[in-house]
């Protein structure tokens, strides 16, 4: 029958992490393109029952969409896609296994050398503990050489960065203001793409290790840093094949850098656990100061994009 209902979406609202009206506005373009969707908004911390889910809709294929781990939600049948983080060393090994660009990255072993015919003049030094990273804290530049000597210094044994491994990475130098690109991706699909760059120079790198070692060099640190919407084709693409390397997380926030000079493009992380949707979110609050949630929305048109993905994820997938 025209206008009848065939398949159940079901997108999981955290409400610190996305804005419930963005939900709606979502399924609004939704049901519009596409008639034999219904959309239902869930509360991650709540059950079917308690989210008003009756029984009647699982009687139609479903599937489900959370940004990230929802506490209490399950579906009662169909396909649950959710965010869930990983260990960023874990990241990194999967892009480099499928063969996308890396910065050379281990887990660092305290007191150890390491070989400046590998790692080159300058490392950065990180911690790999989820949470610890966020906001440029905690990531330091320094000389190869120094490394034994520094790296007790920098993280000692009580350092609560301590509880996960530290890692080093080649440091990939992206000039003078340091900047990267993050892609916000649906199933693969740009929704936003934002440079984040420092307001201030970075020292030169023959400065003296001090002014490297407590100088921002993440191009997100807290308050330091402009954003813009800017959306250069090379990086959307670069992010799609990024994307593609873990397909069960639905919603990637993919960080990628480019290398002053050579231009080359290498993928820092894609921040799975879903804490990206800088539309809505409660993280980016003070951002969209300066860049409007309507002026995010309108790079792409992210609505439509999520309501066009979004459907044909359901029309392919709902069991």
């Amino acid at each position: 029958m025209p206008g009848e209902k065939t398949h159940n979406l079901i997108l999981v609202n955290h409400p610190d992490g996305q804005g419930r009206q963005d939900f709606y506005e979502i399924a609004s373009s939704i049901e519009a393109l596409e008639p034999r969707i219904e959309v239902h908004i869930a509360q991650h911390d709540l059950a079917p029952e308690a989210n008003g889910l009756a029984a009647d809709v699982w009687t139609r294929p479903t599937l489900a969409v959370a940004f990230r781990s929802p506490r209490v939600f399950r579906p009662k049948r169909g396909v649950l896609y959710a965010g869930f983080p990983f260990n960023k060393f874990v990241q990194l090994k999967k892009f480099h296994d499928a063969g996308i660009p890396v910065p050379p990255t281990l887990v660092y072993v305290f007191g150890r050398a390491l070989e400046r015919g590998f790692w080159g003049d300058y490392v950065i030094m990180k911690p790999s503990h989820i949470g610890l990273m966020s906001r440029g804290r905690h990531i330091h530049l320094m000389r190869t050489e120094r490394v034994a000597e520094l790296a007790e210094r920098l993280f000692p044994a009580t350092h609560p960065a301590r509880s996960a491994p530290i890692l080093v990475q080649r440091f990939i130098d992206t000039g003078i203001h340091p900047a990267n690109y993050r892609v916000l991706c649906l199933f693969g699909e740009p929704l936003l793409c934002m440079e984040y760059k420092l307001k201030e120079p970075r020292p030169s790198l023959d400065a003296p290790d001090e002014a490297l070692l407590n100088t921002p060099i993440a191009s997100n640190t807290d308050g330091l840093y402009h954003h813009a919407l800017l959306a250069p084709p090379e990086i959307l693409d670069f992010a799609r094949r990024v994307a593609k390397v873990m397909p069960e997380i639905p919603l990637q926030g993919i960080d990628i850098i480019r290398e002053d000079g050579t231009g080359r493009l290498f993928v820092l992380e894609n921040n799975p656990g879903g804490n990206t949707w800088h539309f809505s979110s409660k993280i980016s609050e003070d951002g969209r100061k300066e860049i409007t949630r309507e002026q995010r929305i309108a790079q792409f048109g992210a609505w439509d994009v999520a309501a066009r993905v979004l459907a044909e994820r359901t029309l392919k997938e709902a069991r």
